[in-house]
């Protein structure tokens, strides 16, 4: 099995030595004291709140808009999002409101597998996983299923790429060789898609490269940027920024694999679809109508970007040298075709020891009833 968060940490002790340690142990007492003003904890949430284990990103920000746009509230269901601030045990109940998040550095950030975790518990109802979190849980036969799609990578436009440090030329594969990669701490997916990369190119993964799996956010960017690192597969939200500062160029966009296998999923417990199924079709109901609300919106509105602080959330699409954000169909069917494929790509890279008949995992009943009512 591929170790799990083998760059984590450990990459800036490393690299960085005391400074890298200083600069860590700052922002952990700093974060440590921010949300505990700011974020009320899962724990305080009214017993009576259908809570949903969340990650705060592109493939889930629109199921966040129509939380603080009070579209649950509207279906008349007490729905509340729980997630955490990066290298903090405790859950949150997110806020319905941007101003409160916009400023707290590295939220949103507990794991899918973390949130599958949460539910398989009881803690939590449901949960915001993504495509890799998922397969691996139903690889180990845990009780949950797919409800509906949510956000994915679009063909042509995909929110994914394989960038290098702007010093780094590449100007064959075999340039490549030799390099240190990295992808993002995220579920198994993100190494899938950057082994993937090399294979399409006639590298080995194993032995042409040096690969460091689930680097947190920070550590990845601040290693590109220090030199620790040559490149590797990262999010467009990063590469925005690093593109801009000077700092890193993209190579290649996400296409040697359909961008759309790179999605998240609405889950929840069985037992909770089978004992509730009024309040899961509410919960869909509800991020269905978003779904519709902001598909009728001009090219031009969904551009924009009213969210001006650190975190993001609020913009609908980007246009970044041919990036966008991850986009949500109507109806958001789950996939089981790409799922198959995906859980092809874990296996052959040995993320999972054994496949599942995923089919016994989804259930698109609630999708396709909504669907006919709002069309």
């Amino acid at each position: 099995m591929v170790k799990k968060n083998q760059g984590e940490i450990m990459l800036f002790k490393k690299k960085f030595g005391l400074a890298g340690i200083i600069l860590i142990v700052l922002i952990l007492v700093g974060m440590l004291a921010l949300p505990k003003k700011l974020l009320p904890p899962a724990k305080e949430t009214s017993s009576n709140q259908l809570k949903i284990g969340y990650f705060h990103g592109g493939r889930t920000m629109l199921l966040y808009r129509a939380y603080i746009n009070n579209e649950f509230d509207k279906e008349n269901i007490p729905l509340s999002l729980i997630t955490k601030v990066l290298y903090q045990p405790d859950f949150y109940t997110i806020p319905k409101s941007y101003e409160d998040i916009k400023n707290i550095g590295l939220y949103g950030k507990a794991t899918g597998g973390e949130l599958i975790d949460e539910v398989i518990k009881g803690n939590f109802a449901g949960a915001t996983p993504g495509e890799a979190s998922f397969i691996s849980a139903a690889s180990q036969n845990l009780p949950i299923v797919a409800v509906a799609q949510l956000g994915h990578d679009v063909k042509g436009q995909a929110g994914h790429a394989i960038i290098f440090r702007k010093d780094v030329t590449i100007s064959q594969p075999s340039d490549i060789k030799g390099k240190t990669l990295a992808s993002r701490r995220a579920g198994d997916g993100d190494g899938v898609f950057l082994r993937e990369f090399l294979a399409s190119i006639g590298l080995d993964p194993q032995k042409d490269v040096k690969i460091l799996d689930k680097v947190i956010d920070d550590e990845l960017n601040q290693a590109l940027k220090k030199g620790s690192i040559d490149g590797g597969y990262y999010h467009l939200m990063s590469i925005e920024k690093l593109v801009e500062n000077d700092q890193a160029y993209v190579f290649r966009k996400l296409d040697w694999l359909n961008p759309e296998l790179s999605q998240a999923l609405l889950i929840f417990h069985k037992d909770f679809v089978k004992n509730h199924p009024d309040q899961v079709e509410k919960v869909i109901r509800a991020y269905m109508k978003r779904i519709k609300y902001e598909h009728g919106l001009s090219k031009e509105e969904r551009l924009k970007d009213p969210g001006k602080g650190y975190q993001k959330g609020l913009q609908m699409e980007k246009d970044f040298q041919g990036m966008n954000l991850p986009q949500y169909d109507l109806p958001p069917k789950v996939s089981r075709e790409l799922l198959d494929q995906m859980q092809d790509l874990l296996l052959k890279y040995k993320y999972i020891d054994k496949k599942a008949d995923l089919s016994k995992f989804i259930d698109n009943s609630f999708v396709e009833k909504i669907y006919e009512e709002l069309k």
